[in-house]
């Protein structure tokens, strides 16, 4: 039921941004428009023992021509829909799904996610709408739906503020995959076998944008996401939330 009042919600705002926006001109850039950088990724699953990830990468959030980066998508648009397009979207993962028991300290690897899929930004004058849905082909051979929303409020000295409210549905084959024990698992790590249904899980966060000098930027996110009954009932969670956070330095193209 939540996948069909998800795909049908999704018609819906698609078919109204089209009816009511239907006359915007479709304008793509012929150079780079956006922010390429460098950042530091955080993030903290709380699964099994394992701690806090770290990682150094690039960053990026730029269109070029139908080409986009959004920090943690990549993809291509198609045609005009509403105040963006439909787009052919892939989601990087950087986070690591490693099971280490606290029993036994074995430890058991997922394979990363694979998402690809479809889906629409739309960049309103109420605030920006992400709208995707994606199959992942990667292990799980499930699927992965999100709806977020980030809004913009201008401060003192040009300092930006994007809070972000939004839904995550994982379908029963994805949350299993990356939450669920089999029972060859629950031998090897010692926790109890336990199969994911599919879930839901609602996030919270903010991005902090401030300029340091000419086109230069330090971007600075933090988000919560707050996991269903679902996977907070399989025993390798350790807390019923996860948290990522990055801060980034980029250069801004015009």
């Amino acid at each position: 039921m939540m996948i069909k009042f998800f795909l049908l919600f999704s018609l819906a705002c698609l078919s109204f941004f089209t009816y009511a926006q239907s006359d915007i001109p479709d304008t793509l850039p012929d150079h780079i428009v956006g922010d390429i950088g460098a950042a530091i990724y955080t993030s903290n699953l709380h699964i099994g023992t394992e701690g806090a990830q770290t990682l150094v990468l690039p960053y990026a959030y730029f269109d070029y021509e139908r080409f986009f980066a959004r920090i943690d998508e990549v993809g291509i648009k198609t045609f005009k829909i509403g105040y963006g397009y439909l787009e052919v979207v892939g989601k990087i993962n950087l986070d690591s799904y490693k099971i280490k028991s606290p029993y036994n300290g074995n430890s058991i690897n997922k394979s990363d996610p694979v998402p690809l899929g479809i889906g629409t930004l739309q960049e309103t004058p109420l605030g920006s709408i992400f709208l995707n849905a994606y199959h992942d082909f990667g292990k799980s051979n499930g699927a992965l739906y999100e709806l977020l929303y980030f809004g913009e409020i201008e401060t003192v000295k040009n300092i930006i503020v994007y809070p972000e409210v939004g839904i995550e549905r994982q379908s029963s084959q994805y949350a299993n995959y990356y939450y669920g024990l089999s029972q060859g698992d629950a031998q090897l790590t010692g926790y109890s076998s336990y199969t994911a249904p599919a879930t839901n899980n609602m996030l919270a966060g903010m991005m902090i944008e401030i300029p340091v000098m000419e086109n230069w930027y330090i971007n600075v996110y933090a988000k919560r996401k707050w996991m269903g009954s679902g996977i907070n009932n399989s025993p390798v969670m350790s807390k019923p939330f996860q948290d990522n956070i990055f801060a980034a330095l980029a250069y801004r193209f015009k």
